[in-house]
């Protein structure tokens, strides 16, 4: 045997014996497209699933979306009213009501003087935007408070809890027509997490799945090349047993590497498409972000609303 076909075979040696080392010792998570996502979304990796922006079941929304809009609406009868406006919050230390630069804690809430509450203004009853929190025990709402001309005075931004079974304000941030506001977004366990992972997760899977793909492309040449050596190999001497079982196995590496390559070619894509879909969905959000006079584009009609959910989704 030649030195040539001598180091072609050691290479394919080692080639082989690595193959058969304990799986444990050789196992790499971009080695199965399927597994890569789901580890590099977080599933399996202590994230909820609620963090890819699914939704809670429309049944699951609703015993929060009622309970909400009613604490809400007392909230506003209160502070027109003049009456303690702290009775629609869980009052605790998380407890919060913010506008007009001022903030309060549950002690304070009920000196505070609400700029949105005031007689002629009307808070309407549905909401622009309602979330249920995917773990469950949190909702998310805005509402636009109209002058008497029907315009937006402000916007109402709450983030309601259950507690002992009653859904009531954790937090109120109170915006004047010129205040900049942000529409909500379906979140998880905070306000803004989903996006947030959503752009970073998609991010590293598409970054990642690109260096996969670029490490298979140069496995795959490498394995042409061999197969090419063996195949010449082979034709010098092909009555030898040797060399046809080393170009045997350079053609399995060779079709192992091509397999490969097509997997990892699909996981890039599908990562370029769902990291251009948290771009664009995040690139909205900025785009409806204004004067809370504007809000009233935030508005999600209802029966758009399964579209929107399917929209900030990630399989």
């Amino acid at each position: 045997m030649g030195k040539g076909l001598r180091r072609l075979a050691g290479a394919l040696s080692l080639a082989v014996a690595a193959q058969a080392a304990p799986a444990s010792a050789q196992y790499m998570p971009h080695l199965d497209p399927n597994l890569y996502i789901f580890a590099t979304m977080g599933y399996g990796a202590g994230v909820s699933p609620c963090m890819t922006g699914t939704p809670m079941a429309d049944a699951k929304i609703a015993e929060a979306r009622a309970p909400s809009l009613a604490a809400m609406q007392a909230y506003f009868a209160a502070a027109q009213r003049g009456t303690p406006k702290s009775a629609a919050f869980h009052l605790d230390k998380k407890s919060k009501w913010q506008g007009g630069g001022a903030s309060a804690g549950q002690l304070d809430i009920d000196r505070q003087t609400d700029p949105l509450a005031v007689a002629g203004h009307v808070l309407e009853a549905e909401p622009l935007r309602f979330y249920r929190g995917g773990a469950g025990a949190t909702a998310l709402g805005q509402w636009a408070v109209l002058d008497a001309g029907g315009q937006v005075a402000g916007v109402y931004t709450g983030f309601f809890v259950r507690s002992k079974k009653l859904w009531k304000l954790r937090e109120l941030t109170v915006a004047g027509p010129e205040e900049t506001v942000e529409p909500a977004a379906q979140f998880c366990v905070k306000p803004g997490d989903v996006m947030e992972h959503r752009l970073t997760s998609t991010r590293n899977w598409h970054e990642s799945a690109a260096k996969s793909v670029d490490e298979a492309q140069n496995k795959l040449d490498a394995a042409i090349a061999q197969v090419a050596a063996a195949e010449a190999a082979a034709a010098t001497d092909p009555k030898r047993s040797g060399p046809a079982q080393i170009l045997r196995t350079a053609r399995a590496d060779q079709a192992r590497w091509t397999k490969q390559l097509e997997k990892r070619q699909k996981n890039l894509a599908d990562a370029i498409e769902k990291s251009a879909e948290a771009e664009k969905d995040a690139a909205e959000l900025k785009r409806l972000t204004g004067p809370a006079r504007t809000a009233q584009a935030f508005r999600i009609a209802p029966d758009a609303g399964a579209a929107e959910r399917a929209t900030t989704a990630v399989p």
